[in-house]
């Protein structure tokens, strides 16, 4: 169940995250430690572990008593996402994400744990060109937002968040094809790579690189 290629302690961490990310909402109470230890067959001092580093970065809160809840998004964020506008022009939000994302990328080079990396690089291990397009682009979407995790700052988290919900239908088109969702794959690759070794400079410019390949991708697909 866990990725065996890091400690364990970090293989559990990014499989609780994507727990709470994907399958829980704020407020939900996670399983004991004792479940939880016996489910992914690893000790309760593991799994002590992995939620300390969790607890660390916000995403849970452990109580005495109470167990492990799931964390409430930051008042901050919760508040753009409320107010901010869900119809921005695509060229706005394609520019937005040009100036962005490359940061985003080059501060999860600096921030990055070994439990977001085992993340990143299952999410990776889930994608290739045999996708259908749908699934393909869920996976860009979520590889995104885990860097965005990894970056840790939980702004930076809900500005991916809206942006993915803006640009959607540009995303959906430079999936369409082969050639699209390989490139997807290979650009994803080469921001992993940089990200594993902590290099700020590269992780910036592979993302730089990977958005002005989509954007050469839809523009050929609408001309």
């Amino acid at each position: 169940m866990l990725r065996r290629g890091h400690t364990l302690s970090a293989s559990a961490a990014a499989y609780l995250e994507a727990m709470v990310v994907n399958d829980l909402s704020p407020g939900d109470k996670l399983p004991p430690e004792r479940v939880l230890a016996e489910n992914l067959e690893v000790s309760r001092t593991t799994i002590r572990d992995a939620l300390s580093d969790l607890e660390q970065r916000r995403l849970v809160t452990r109580t005495p008593g109470r167990g492990t809840i799931v964390a409430p998004r930051s008042a901050n964020a919760t508040a753009m996402l409320e107010t901010m506008s869900t119809d921005a022009e695509e060229e706005h939000v394609a520019e937005l994400r040009r100036l962005i994302e490359p940061q985003v990328a080059g501060l999860a080079a600096d921030r990055a744990t070994s439990s977001d990396l085992v993340a990143l690089e299952s999410i990776l291990a889930s994608t290739h060109a045999g996708l259908d397009p749908a699934e393909s682009l869920a996976q860009d979407v979520a590889f995104h937002m885990q860097l965005a995790r990894a970056a840790r700052n939980p702004l930076l988290v809900s500005l991916c968040q809206l942006s993915a919900g803006w640009v959607h239908t540009v995303r959906a088109r430079s999936h369409a094809t082969r050639e699209g969702r390989r490139s997807s794959f290979e650009g994803h690759k080469e921001i992993l790579e940089a990200v594993r070794l902590h290099d700020h400079e590269e992780a910036v410019a592979a993302m730089t690189a990977h958005l002005d390949e989509v954007r050469r991708l839809v523009e050929r697909s609408t001309s």
